[in-house]
């Protein structure tokens, strides 16, 4: 019986370099690009556009990271992987930081257009010591973000601070996280896998932890990839 196609959804301003080191980690790894959005699309809109990129008549895996895992906690609710593993980011609202509630209130977020964003990126990598530390992180971050158009980035972000997120979602989700993340911190979770002082950059720069972790889920049989509960705050 042949492995199921492990298919990678990725997270705001990236491309298919934000997964280089899990997809040689795992076989049959196939990304899947962003389809093209409509500004009046949803998250749950949105990730319905993901299922012609899928295909279901063959077992099949999904792994995604940040704003990809949003769009697989609905994207789920169309298509039955065998497997779902998130990677640094959130399964409901109620995981959802505050300051990205008070944006859905205060709307703030709409200031800033999709070229603003990228400039942030810029600027804010400037800040982050990993980031400093290897300075080719930066460089290809900067790059992703520029492969995304400034207008899907807008929508992007929009799409994340309105997302519904109910926590009516199957129980078996894989969820792996740093516990010093800074975007969704890990006091806020159910249920995720730690990864020690790994941050929202641990895909790139802990990626052997997370291949790890990542490679020991996909292999076991599906009753025991149950994910243990929280024991840091």
């Amino acid at each position: 019986m042949s492995s199921p196609t492990n298919y990678f959804i990725g997270g705001i301003a990236s491309d298919e370099r934000l997964f280089k080191y899990q997809m040689v980690a795992v076989e049959n790894a196939v990304y899947l690009p962003f389809p093209k959005h409509d500004k009046k699309d949803t998250i749950e809109t949105y990730a319905k556009k993901f299922i012609p990129l899928i295909d279901t008549t063959k077992p099949f895996n999904i792994i995604s990271n940040s704003m990809g895992g949003i769009m697989t906690m609905e994207l789920i609710k169309h298509v039955h992987p065998e497997k779902v593993v998130l990677i640094s980011s959130i399964k409901s609202r109620a995981e959802m930081p505050f300051k990205l509630k008070f944006l859905h209130v205060s709307k703030l977020h709409k200031i800033l257009p999709g070229s603003g964003f990228i400039n942030a990126i810029k600027m804010g990598s400037l800040f982050k010591r990993e980031v400093l530390k290897t300075p080719a992180l930066r460089k290809m971050a900067i790059s992703m973000a520029k492969n995304n158009p400034p207008d899907f980035l807008y929508w992007c972000i929009n799409a994340i601070i309105n997302w519904k997120g109910d926590e009516n979602y199957r129980k078996d989700i894989i969820h792996i996280h740093g516990t010093k993340d800074e975007v969704f911190p890990f006091k806020k979770l159910k249920n995720a896998i730690p990864i020690l002082n790994g941050t929202h950059q641990m895909i790139l720069n802990k990626s052997n932890e997370v291949n790890k972790i990542l490679v020991e889920q996909l292999n076991k049989p599906n009753q025991d990839s149950a994910v243990v509960e929280n024991s840091l705050t």
